[in-house]
Formats: structure tokens, sequence, C-alpha cells
């Protein structure tokens, strides 16, 4: 699954990696958890855009923001298929820039959280989806979901899944609003090779969803 990341890039190059249109900067986050802002690229008439979204996808037809807490990963092998995300799996795809993600591992001391980032690449770019939702006075609640598919060698000690990783090539095919067919863009939602991740043990105060800071990223061994 994807339950923690970071999006610590400049808004500059992200604009420069996705030939972004229109966007708005952010402060970095090293520690962004399901419910809050995060930021994704999409496609509009008027180009493409960098949008702040809540973390866990709410369906228009959701009765409340509440639905969308269990809603922050969709599963690739199945997202065309329910009836929550497959409209939105044809028309309203997003990707969601991450400088890393977060699993752990059980030990005697209790968990400890490793830190996974690009081997070369300057980010992530992790398939996601996209829904606008509306409040009785007719306020839109942009949300967001991101999708998982089954763990690679370096993901499967810590997880069984983990978040799709689009290339640079699959992140214009992902985006792409004339494609709504499923047989095109299920290629595209496989588990990345192992090459393109390293990991690295970090801080246990990332355990804590309240620090969000770049001491998140320290060695373990400066704990404190």
């Amino acid at each position: 699954m994807c339950g923690r990341f970071a999006q610590t890039t400049p808004i500059d190059d992200l604009i420069r990696l996705f030939r972004i249109a229109s966007g708005m900067a952010a402060n970095p986050r090293f520690n962004l958890a399901p419910t809050q802002p995060v930021q994704v690229v999409r496609e509009t008439n008027q180009g493409r855009i960098l949008q702040q979204t809540r973390w866990g996808l709410v369906p228009d037809w959701a009765p409340d923001l509440r639905r969308g807490a269990s809603l922050v990963n969709a599963r690739a092998e199945t997202v065309f298929k329910k009836r929550t995300f497959s409209k939105l799996a044809r028309t309203q795809r997003c990707v969601v820039p991450a400088s890393g993600f977060y699993e752990w591992r059980d030990t005697p001391t209790g968990k400890m959280p490793t830190l996974f980032t690009p081997c070369e690449d300057p980010i992530f770019r992790f398939a996601g989806l996209w829904s606008a939702w509306a409040d009785d006075a007719g306020t839109l609640v942009y949300t967001c979901t991101i999708l998982t598919t089954a763990a690679n060698k370096t993901i499967a000690p810590f997880h069984h899944r983990m978040p799709v990783i689009l290339t640079e090539d699959g992140t214009e095919a992902w985006l792409e609003r004339a494609t709504t067919e499923p047989d095109a863009l299920r290629p595209l939602l496989c588990s990345a090779t192992e090459d393109a991740i390293r990991l690295r043990p970090v801080s246990r105060r990332v355990n804590n969803v309240r620090h969000d800071d770049p001491d998140c990223w320290n060695p373990p061994a400066v704990d404190g």
C-alpha cells in the first residue's frame, strides 16, 4: 500500500518535469498522511495543472467526506471494474509527484520506518485518480487516491503492495484525456523495476504524523 509519503520538490522543478501550465507553490511536506492536502498533476481544457487535493478519494455520490479515509489507495488490478473507481479510471486520472514514500518493519524495539526514493529519476510519479465532491452549499472539495500494485523484490520484505510508479512515457499516456479504454491503460499499472528504487532506514520521528520536517529523513541513530 501507500500510507505515508513526501512531496518536497520545488514548484519550478515540477513545472519543468510535467510541463505544467498553472499551479501554486506549496511548502515541502516530509510526512504526508491520509486526509491531508497533497498536490496532484492533471490535464484540463486549459492545459496541465498542479492542484491541491485531499488525500483519500471521495466519490461525488458519497454523503460526506468521511468516505475518503478508507480510499487513500485503489488496487490497480480492479480499478476498471469497481463502481467507486471505474468511471474515474477512464476519465479522471492524475499523477501524484512524490520525493519518497515510507514502509515499516517490526523490530524488537518497535516499528522501524524505511524511506524509499528514486534511484535515478528526480521524483516518483504515482498513478492516481481524482474526484470533485460538493457539500450542500455547493462548495467543491477535490480528492485523490493512489493506485497500488504487487510489490517488487525491493518492497516485498516490507509490504506486499506498492504504489504504481509510472515512467516518464507512462505519465504522458496516463494523463492523456483522449485515452479512455482500459486495455490501453492497464499495461501502465505494473510494478516498478527493482533498480528504480533505493531505500534507507530513517528516524522514528516519521512514525508520528505531527512530525513533518527534514529531520524525518535523519538516520535512526539520531532519533530523539
